[in-house]
């Protein structure tokens, strides 16, 4: 055993502050750490029906002990939770309510560290990848461009294994879930050891105590587990706004019976047309998840038969001209497209949603026919934020190869890289009207004009790094291409080579603190008392003494 693992395995007296036992739940339950679903609620059912206060009345032992098994259910029911506490215990699932909580999760701090890692080794193979180019095209090796492009074929197949994976997991993922499910019904069918009635009395009386000594507050142990409970908000209002039946109001004449019958005419066919849109985006977006990894996989295949068909167009093995070559690319584009579409409907179905939703509040023509150009100009305003970019790409991509083909052989490189000038100007736009909304904001509140003007400032600054690099490589890309003999290509890419070495040392960086930094952050809390409120620190471990 690490000491890691130790040191999330002892636990702390028993006078408020959490633990890091990560069996303590499961005993106090009676059942194994690697218990089903089924198990536990067979457990839960089973101790809550002998502990229940209504069956134990004037014993508070008993009541104490009902608050400490709904609090271990509530905990072990949720995956999530349940995943935090097998890790870091009760301190890791009272720190699980705290901002940026979401790392605690095993499965999520995992992934995010694994994806740490994997961008610190792609940018390292970036940086060979352009290293080698600058070799090949400065004339100091003569190595086939094939060779040239193998740090980025490499990345491209360990993303191709790593989404097939993902896939095939998630393809069994499905199969295996649904046959636990079905024997999960029937297994709670056969074993159910109390009726309907007995398990309403269990889940409705709770009662309603202080601390108990398990490092939680008992009137906030029905929270852990309900975190979804706003999930079908959305739905609930929609029908009870569509079942509901207008009172007659006896002071009401028959014109406003009438008015009031209309107006609740008019909101039901309202109602109707929202959940038309919300099933129709409902089902877009669950297709489209369920088919997320396979366009993922159709999207990495052509940027690889664009790769491989440039490589042997550079090396002289197909005599095709730049356009024809950038017809892969053209491919890619119209992909894309197509994916940026399907997300654009989602977006405009949403927008719809909440423009029915007010209509339906409002109910007056005048205010209804108000809303339909805001609709009409969002919409305008996504499909252009949508597009642009794909737009730059394409253009620039018909500037390149209208330049080296000759119909363009005219143009200065100044003016084909033309496109690459607006996402600054675009940026330096967007800022600017930013910090004059901020500025009309924050006018009655001169705090928050502050902080306003700080975020703008983190934005600009944020703005000038990455346009520093960005433009100053674009110069130096120019002026190679302008005089091929003026300047090497090694010195071109300097800013590159800047940019990717700082990029792997951030991903690097944060993969160790994925790593190593949270259980160590979450012993410092343990050890001062935090979550407690109390003073006295816990003894430091015997094998992490300085003697």
């Amino acid at each position: 055993m690490s000491n890691s693992d130790g040191a999330s395995e002892r636990t702390l007296n028993a006078d408020g502050r959490a633990s890091t036992d990560t069996t303590e739940l499961y005993n106090l339950l009676g059942v194994e750490k690697c218990a089903t679903e089924a198990e536990l609620k067979r457990a839960y059912r089973r101790l809550a029906l002998q502990h229940h206060p209504d069956r134990n009345r004037g014993n508070t032992g008993s009541a104490e002990e009902f608050v400490r098994i709904q609090y271990a259910y509530d905990v072990l029911s949720d995956e999530r939770m349940r995943r935090i506490y097998n890790r870091y215990g009760a301190i890791g699932v009272q720190m699980a309510g705290r901002v940026g909580s979401e790392v605690l999760d095993p499965l999520i701090s995992g992934m995010l560290s694994m994806f740490a890692y994997a961008s610190a080794a792609s940018t390292l193979l970036l940086i060979a990848f352009f290293a080698l180019l600058a070799r090949r095209i400065d004339h100091a090796h003569s190595w086939p461009f094939t060779v040239i492009f193998m740090p980025i074929w490499t990345i491209d197949v360990v993303l191709l294994a790593v989404l097939g994976f993902i896939w095939v997991r998630g393809t069994v993922s499905r199969h295996f879930s649904s046959r636990q499910n079905t024997e999960d019904s029937a297994s709670e069918s056969e074993f159910s050891l109390y009726d309907d009635e007995e398990e309403t009395n269990v889940d409705d009386h709770q009662p309603q105590t202080g601390n108990t000594g398990y490092g939680y507050n008992a009137t906030a142990s029905s929270n852990v587990s309900g975190q979804g409970l706003g999930a079908h908000t959305d739905d609930i209002q929609t029908s009870q706004a569509t079942d509901a039946t207008p009172l007659l109001n006896p002071e009401r004449g028959n014109s406003g019976e009438g008015q009031e019958t209309s107006r609740h005419g008019r909101r039901r066919g309202l109602n109707a047309q929202q959940r038309r849109l919300r099933g129709l985006r409902k089902r877009i977006e669950t297709r489209f998840a369920a088919l997320a990894t396979v366009v993922a996989e159709i999207y990495l295949l052509l940027i690889i038969a664009f790769e491989v068909t440039l490589a042997l167009w550079l090396d002289g093995h197909i005599d095709w001209t730049a356009l024809q070559v950038a017809m892969f690319w053209f491919g890619i584009d119209a992909f894309h497209f197509v994916i940026l579409t399907l997300q654009l409907v989602v977006a405009v179905l949403r927008i719809r949603e909440r423009a029915l939703a007010v209509d339906a509040e409002n109910q007056h023509s005048s205010i209804t026919g108000q809303l339909r150009p805001s609709v009409i100009k969002q919409t305008i305003v996504l499909a252009a934020d949508t597009y642009w970019w794909l737009a730059i790409r394409v253009a620039l991509v018909v500037l390149v190869a209208g330049k080296l083909d000759g119909p363009l052989a005219s143009w200065s490189w100044v003016l084909i890289f033309a496109p690459a000038y607006l996402p600054a100007i675009r940026w330096a736009l967007t800022l600017y009207f930013l910090r004059q909304q901020l500025q009309r904001m924050g006018r009655d509140d001169a705090e928050s004009l502050q902080n306003q003007n700080k975020i703008v400032l983190g934005s600009a600054i944020a703005f000038g790094i990455m346009s520093t690099f960005m433009y100053s490589f674009l110069a130096l890309l120019i002026w190679k291409l302008a005089q091929p003999s003026a300047i090497r290509l090694a010195l071109v890419l300097i800013p590159v080579f800047v940019a990717l070495s700082l990029a792997c040392c951030c991903c690097t960086c944060c993969g160790f603190c994925l790593t190593f930094g949270i259980e160590s952050a979450l012993e410092n809390e343990e050890s001062a008392g935090q979550p407690g409120n109390t003073t006295n620190a816990a003894p430091v471990p015997a094998g992490r003494r300085i003697e």
